[in-house]
Formats: C-alpha cells, structure tokens, sequence
C-alpha cells in the first residue's frame, strides 16, 4: 500500500472530524443564549425592577455593562414582565432634541423591534407590550371609530427589556442626553373595564 492511498484512505476520515467539529461550533454559539449564566437580561435585572424605568450608569472603559459599549451614549431600560398585564412605555420628546433610540429584546437579548425618536406621534412615544391575547382584549375595548394612539408590539415571549439610548453630540451634552432619558417612563397598565 503506497503512502498516496493511505492518505486517500484517511481522507473521509478527516473530512468528517472537519465537519462534525464544526457543526460542534455552530450548534455552541447558537445555544450560548439559552445557557448562559451572566446573559443581558440578568445583568439588567440586577440593575432594574420588572416593569420600571431605570437609568443606567455611563460606559467606562473596563466598566461596560454591555460589551462594545459606546461612552457617547447614556442608557436607559425598562426590564418587563407582561405575565399580569401589558407594560406601557412612554417618552416626552416635545421639549428635547437629540438622538433617542429604542431596541426592544426578549429574554435571550434577541432584538424583536427597534425604533428612534423620528416614529414619535406628536412629540410622544407610546409604546404597548403585550400577548397575543392581552392584544386581543385590549382591541375589543378600543371604540369603532377611532385608531389607536399608541404602537402595539406582541412580544416573543413574556420577559423582556427596551434599551434607550440617548447620544451625547458635544463634550458637553452628557445633561441634555439625561434630559431625554428622563423623559421615558415605564409601568405596568392598569386593566381596563
């Protein structure tokens, strides 16, 4: 047996340890959410109440609550549990100017929605998180002739978190971007009848 088939001999050999490790890999990552220990909305929850809005301390280096975390940017959350009943989110922007961004997450910190001060109605942002069937009674009380003023989003599940972001422009805009993070405010709804 020559040296040329031995090695045509261990090729399949190779090729299926090349692919089952990187299957190893990708199946890794993929579950790394759904294991880990110290995920995002842990880390949130040691900072903030369920359905409440809570400022977040500003980006160090070596201090990060996130990583990549730009210190340009103020942060805000609204950790949410809808499992008693929608979770409103509001913010005030007829008086500010900047940049506030919205990221909605679900428990294993995938995005389901992302919005920016431009959506606001009026100056206002007005955001209902709910269930399916929290929408459904929610609509049924809704009058016929007239349309919602508030953004409706079902969520993937019924735990999640908003990040707020507010952009500090200038050196010297760090009050103005706690300014327009003030203005948010989260809260469990109260039920209608």
């Amino acid at each position: 047996m020559s040296a040329l088939d031995r090695l045509l001999g261990a090729l399949p050999y190779a090729f299926a340890v090349v692919i089952v490790a990187g299957l190893t890999h990708i199946l890794s990552i993929l579950a790394m959410p759904y294991v880990a220990t110290r995920d995002a909305f842990t880390r949130i929850g040691e900072l903030a109440q369920a359905n409440r809005f809570t400022l977040l301390p500003q980006a160090r280096p070596g201090a990060e609550l996130a990583p990549f975390s730009d210190p340009a940017m103020l942060m805000g959350v609204c950790r949410f549990n809808i499992a008693d009943g929608p979770v409103r989110l509001r913010a005030d922007l007829s008086n500010v100017d900047g940049l506030l961004a919205f990221s909605f997450h679900d428990r294993f910190g995938a995005t389901f929605y992302g919005m920016t001060d431009r959506s606001s109605l009026r100056g206002r942002i007005d955001v209902l998180l709910l269930t399916q069937a929290q929408l459904e009674a929610v609509e049924a009380l809704d009058p016929e002739d007239e349309l919602p003023q508030d953004l409706r989003l079902v969520t993937p599940g019924r735990e999640g978190f908003v990040l707020v972001r507010s952009l500090i422009v200038e050196q010297g805009d760090a009050d103005a971007a706690r300014k327009r993070l003030a203005t948010a405010s989260c809260a469990q709804e109260a039920p209608k009848r």
